[in-house]
Formats: C-alpha cells, structure tokens, sequence
C-alpha cells in the first residue's frame, strides 16, 4: 500500500522544497544599496561640500530623534527612536562610503593624469 502513495509523497515533498526556495528567494536576499553618484561628474569641491552636507544631516536628524522622543511624554519606550537612530546610521554608513569611493575616484584619477588639474 506505501508503494502505491510513493509518488504522492515524493511530490508532497518536491513541492515543500519548492515552496521553500521560493519563500528564500522573496525574503532571505538582501538589497543592494543605491548608487548615490552614479552618472554625476567626479567634482573634489562638490565632493567635500557633500561631505559637510552628510554631517549636518545626520546631526539635525539627530536633533529631530531625540525632540521627538523626549517630547513623546514616553521616555521608557525608546523603541521609534532605536528605529530613526538605526535609520540615520544606515544612512549614514551608505553615504559616507559612497563619498570614500568617490574620493578614491579622484585620487586614482588624478594619478593616471600625473597630477596635473
């Protein structure tokens, strides 16, 4: 009788696996972050003016987080703010190695012309 409803149980089991590759696939990749310059001219000055940018941004987020959280009337539950801090930082990180790579650029460039402007 098992013989009979093998093949039910061997395809019970390929559409479990199935099903289990798909779940993987939809949530088990992450994201590839955005390329912030991508298609911008390489520009030192615009460059170290984004930099002073990212560090105002991230300080006024700051700023926003905790006015929020200490004007909540909830102090305890810190859990949004633990959130818009993860946030900013992610944020943060993603932009600030954007900029590191987009100094490289102009180092290597600047290199390959013999450091002429």
């Amino acid at each position: 009788m098992f013989a009979r409803y093998q093949w039910l149980v061997a395809l019970i089991v390929l559409v479990t696996m199935l099903s289990f590759a798909i779940i993987y696939h939809s949530f088990g990749q992450t994201t590839t972050p955005p390329i912030l310059y991508e298609g911008l001219q390489l520009d030192p000055i615009l460059l170290a003016l984004d930099k002073k940018a990212l560090e105002e941004a991230y300080h006024d987020q700051l700023l926003k987080l905790f006015g929020v959280w200490l004007s909540s009337g909830s102090t305890e539950d810190a859990k949004n703010f633990r959130n818009g801090l993860r946030n900013a930082r992610r944020g943060y990180a993603l932009a600030r190695d954007a900029i590191t790579a987009r100094e490289k650029q102009i180092i290597d460039l600047d290199h390959q012309q013999g450091g002429k402007p």
